[in-house]
């Protein structure tokens, strides 16, 4: 469920994924034009996954645990526990993923320079996961929707060669354009009045 605290502005301010239970607060929203840097504050679930393995071409991300114990992964760098008051940097290109492997709730916030491309992302994902349209894990089940959803963040995942993903997102993107299936989720970020999996 999603709540909008401010009726004037397009956009909710909060998320919540009715899939992972995953709640997300934007405190400071490039999409709301609050400049470019995206700051949110994320509540996981007792033993939520997070994120998997992936890194950002572009962006430098800040996470800083406000309660709980954030399991971090590094890829090859090893995993790292982040516990209250402390934080760490991602540089654009370093692998990280994310999980709560406590049995409550962590929160921490998030700080990504530039942001609007992942709000976006955020914003579909969890509007596709309220809506049905997502798997288990809170990621949209059309391919298409997910390569919509990747499209323009500099997103990619372990395990897949960049240079193979970004071809193969590029292409499921601009077919999901052709089709029309990408204007599935612009609801979700463009900023229109009420919207389905918003309210």
């Amino acid at each position: 469920m999603t709540t909008i605290e401010n009726r004037d502005e397009a956009l909710p301010r909060s998320l919540t994924n009715a899939v992972t239970g995953d709640r997300i607060r934007f405190l400071q929203s490039p999409l709301l034009g609050d400049g470019e840097t995206l700051i949110f504050r994320c509540t996981l679930p007792a033993g939520a996954n997070g994120a998997p393995l992936h890194s950002h071409a572009d962006m430098h991300e800040i996470f800083e645990v406000e309660s709980g114990a954030l399991e971090m992964d590094m890829g090859a760098r090893g995993k790292r526990i982040l516990l209250a008051g402390e934080r760490i940097e991602i540089a654009p290109g370093v692998s990280h993923g994310f999980r709560n492997a406590l049995d409550r709730e962590t929160r921490f916030v998030n700080i990504s320079t530039p942001g609007a491309e992942l709000e976006r992302f955020l914003r579909s994902i969890y509007g596709a996961a309220n809506d049905g349209k997502a798997n288990k894990t809170g990621m949209p089940r059309n391919p298409l929707l997910l390569a919509s959803a990747l499209q323009g963040t500099g997103m990619t995942f372990a395990g897949i060669p960049r240079l193979i993903q970004k071809v193969l997102v590029s292409a499921m993107a601009a077919i999901a354009r052709w089709t029309g299936s990408d204007r599935q989720l612009e609801p979700y970020w463009a900023g229109t009045a009420a919207k389905p999996g918003l309210m």
